[in-house]
């Protein structure tokens, strides 16, 4: 089962209470997705800083092409 259905279904219902209950998570999900992509950029930027900082600084400056 979809979560993200599910809450899209509860919200659109016509109960409050799990109208309250589909918002809550459908919060909870957004935060759970902003933590998530932070971390992924965060990790993202790490490893960029560990390809742009080698040991090999003239690797990658120069593309031989042989045919």
């Amino acid at each position: 089962m979809n979560i993200s259905s599910s809450v899209f279904n509860a919200i659109s219902g016509g109960d409050a209470l799990k109208q309250a209950v589909g918002i809550q998570l459908l919060s909870k999900m957004n935060d759970m997705q902003t933590a998530a992509v932070s971390t992924m950029v965060q990790d993202f930027t790490k490893s960029q800083q560990l390809v742009t900082a080698s040991a090999a600084p003239h690797l990658g400056g120069n593309i031989d092409i042989r045919i």
